[in-house]
Parts: structure tokens; C-alpha cells; sequence
């Protein structure tokens, strides 16, 4: 999962910040830390939004920040462990990282059942109608299994409701040059792709998330400081003064 532990020393603050005391610099930093890890965040959700595809409001709201204290200079960005049922990192690695992405927990329920292989992943067909953020709504996921006869276990069969699998090769004349999937009986004579079973995706690195956050760190990190400074040491001076 990815993370980000962002950690400096007093040393290196005070080496910007000339009249910095000893005994004001775990403030100023612990603040500087958390506010760039906030920012840190906010960069990283529109960074989401412009290059993933409709991003669902779980995915926009997948990342938290750990801030930093006076005794534990250290701040962390990352994305939440399990949040929700899938966490989003299982389904963003591959675009932060490239490669294939894991396999959903719909797609280990079909191959559990023998439905589905080990080496398939389930990609939507031309006949399932897409949520709007281009995904196959988790209702039609849930009727699939039910009609499918999948428990939680993943045993099940291959033909039952008005869903059922189709694998090239089968045994009616229908099966025999029908791509792998699911299917759903529409009527007596037709019959549509819900699901397709696909050799595994290949995803290209897309989402910069490290890239981003360090950008953002370097940017950031004085700035806060400075805005520390004025807010913990310059502000207690003139009420002092």
C-alpha cells in the first residue's frame, strides 16, 4: 500500500529560519508538517480528478494524514486500510505502478466456482448497463452471484436465473464460438455479454502519486513554516512585547 512518511529535523528549519529558538522549533515544524500533508492531500485529490476516469467519491475520499506532534516530527499520507470493502489501493496500484491490477472480490467468487480462471479478469460486456462512473453498478454484481448460486465460499453453477457462463467449446452449438463471460438471457432467442472474461490487463503508470506528493512537499514545507513562525513565535512576541 502506498504511503508517505514525511520526517525533518529542527536543524534544517532553523537553518531557513534564522531567529528560530531551540525550544519554538518542534511547534513551527509539527505545524509545518501537518499542513504540508493537508496539502499534500488536497494536491492528491485533484490530481485523481484529472487523470483517472470519473473518480467515485470513495476514491476521492480514500487518502488520510497522520499529523505530526512536537515529540514526533513525522507526518504520513496514504490511503486508508480498509476502508470500505475494497480498499482503493487494491485498484489504483496499477495506476500508480503500472502492471495488472488484483483481482476483485466478484472475480475470485467465479473462480473459486470454476468459472472463471485464474489467469481471467471480468470486464463489463455490451450488454450491462454502467453506473456514472463507468463501472458495473454493485447491484448487478450482487444479482449475478445470487443467480449464480455463489456464496461467500464461491461455490456455485454455471447456469441458474437469467444469468449464467458461457465458455467457447461447450457442448450446445451456441457455446461453441461464444466469447468466455457471463451472459444474461433477454428473451427465448437472444441472449447479451454481461460480464467478458479477458486475458489480464495491463495497466500503464498514469497517476503520479509519489510525484506528486513530493512536488508538493518541496513547495509546501517552507511556506507552512514560515506561516508557523508568524503564528507560534512572531504573534507571542508582540503579545509579549
Amino acid at each position: 500500500m502506498a504511503t508517505l512518511v514525511f520526517k525533518v529535523e529542527a536543524s534544517d528549519l532553523k537553518r531557513s529560519l534564522k531567529s528560530l529558538r531551540e525550544d519554538d522549533a518542534p511547534f513551527v515544524l509539527a505545524y509545518a508538517l501537518t499542513k504540508t500533508a493537508q496539502d499534500i492531500q488536497a494536491g492528491e485529490i485533484d490530481k485523481m480528478r484529472s487523470v483517472l476516469e470519473r473518480p467515485t467519491n470513495y476514491t476521492l475520499n480514500s487518502t488520510f494524514v497522520k499529523p505530526a506532534t512536537k515529540r514526533d516530527l513525522t507526518a504520513i499520507v496514504g490511503f486508508k486500510d480498509g476502508f470500505g470493502s475494497v480498499p482503493a489501493w487494491r485498484y489504483l496500484s496499477p495506476e500508480v505502478e503500472g502492471g495488472a491490477r488484483s483481482h476483485k472480490s466478484h472475480e475470485l467468487r467465479l473462480i473459486r466456482a470454476g468459472l472463471m480462471k485464474a489467469s481471467e479478469y471480468a470486464v463489463p460486456g455490451s450488454g450491462v448497463k454502467l453506473d456514472s462512473f463507468g463501472n458495473v453498478p454493485a447491484s448487478t454484481i450482487q444479482l449475478i452471484l445470487s443467480q449464480l448460486q455463489l456464496g461467500a465460499k464461491g461455490r456455485g453453477k454455471a447456469g441458474a436465473g437469467r444469468y449464467f457462463v458461457l465458455r467457447p467449446g461447450g457442448p450446445g452449438k451456441s457455446d461453441r464460438d461464444v466469447a468466455p463471460g457471463v451472459y444474461y438471457r433477454a428473451g427465448a432467442r437472444e441472449i447479451v455479454a454481461v460480464l467478458l472474461f479477458v486475458s489480464p490487463p495491463r495497466y500503464r503508470k498514469r497517476y503520479p502519486f509519489y510525484e506528486t506528493a513530493v512536488r508538493a512537499f518541496d513547495r509546501q514545507l517552507l511556506i507552512r513554516a514560515r506561516e508557523g513562525f508568524e503564528r507560534f513565535v512572531k504573534s507571542r512576541n508582540v503579545q509579549n512585547g
